[in-house]
């Protein structure tokens, strides 16, 4: 884990969240001038005391850099954008509507992943085709740790994680409620430059102990995928 730093003790979680915001505006500010910046978000309840630190960091980055960044979606359900299992819609409500309010962003950068039952395979490719336009890749990406090891919508030993090329792929048999969502694939989530791994919660104890564990495998914890990144930073409140 040469690339993985953790954030386990030390500090309280407030301080441990705020220096993971930090973390993501640098590796953003480390990217050419002109390249677009990816920020890719998961949804679920881990990521909401991030979001409320981006949200507080924001204010002392440059506009220019926030003008050049893009936020997608790491995993969704699919259902209308205002239904409120909607990933994006939750994460509007928690952090963009703010940001847009204070000016830091505009619409034009927020990118839902709008997609129905019926046309979810051309709607996974039209979202492919918008991040190809940015550059194709994840800046930033960050994960929440499942109470099984799951990230995104790539639970353990689901034929999701065999799709090894870049895609976002539609399921109907998710573990989780509700069952039919979307996903980035292994390889997005592989290369982005920096991963921020949320383990929250004593509920994702036993998760901890096999993303620790060097007997188990990706497969068994696919939350071990957020290590394979150009460099992974894992929040936490398990110490041990």
């Amino acid at each position: 884990m040469i690339n993985t730093e953790i954030l386990a003790s030390g500090a309280t979680l407030e301080v441990k969240l705020q220096r993971a915001a930090q973390a993501i505006f640098q590796t953003l500010a480390e990217a050419p001038s002109d390249a677009p910046l990816v920020l890719a978000l998961c949804g679920g309840r881990s990521v909401v005391g991030l979001l409320t630190a981006m949200r507080s960091e924001s204010a002392s980055q440059p506009k220019d850099l926030l003008k050049r960044l893009h936020f997608f979606m790491v995993d969704e359900r699919i259902v209308p954008l205002s239904d409120p299992d909607s990933n994006f819609g939750g994460l509007k409500k928690q952090l963009f509507d703010q940001l847009i309010a204070e000016g830091f962003v505009s619409e034009g950068q927020l990118h839902p992943l709008k997609i129905s039952r019926e046309s979810a395979v051309s709607d996974c490719d039209k979202y492919l085709s918008e991040l190809e336009k940015l550059g194709g890749i994840f800046s930033v990406v960050v994960l929440g740790m499942g109470e099984d090891g799951h990230i995104a919508g790539l639970f353990p030993r689901h034929p999701a994680l065999s799709i090894s090329k870049k895609a976002f792929i539609d399921f109907y048999d998710s573990p989780k409620l509700p069952p039919a969502r979307v996903t980035a694939s292994v390889s997005l989530i592989r290369g982005a430059k920096l991963s921020i791994l949320l383990a929250l919660g004593e509920a994702k104890r036993e998760a901890w102990n096999n993303f620790q564990s060097g007997e188990v495998s990706v497969a068994d914890c696919p939350a071990k995928l957020a290590r394979e990144a150009g460099r992974c930073l894992v929040v936490t409140d398990l110490v041990g």
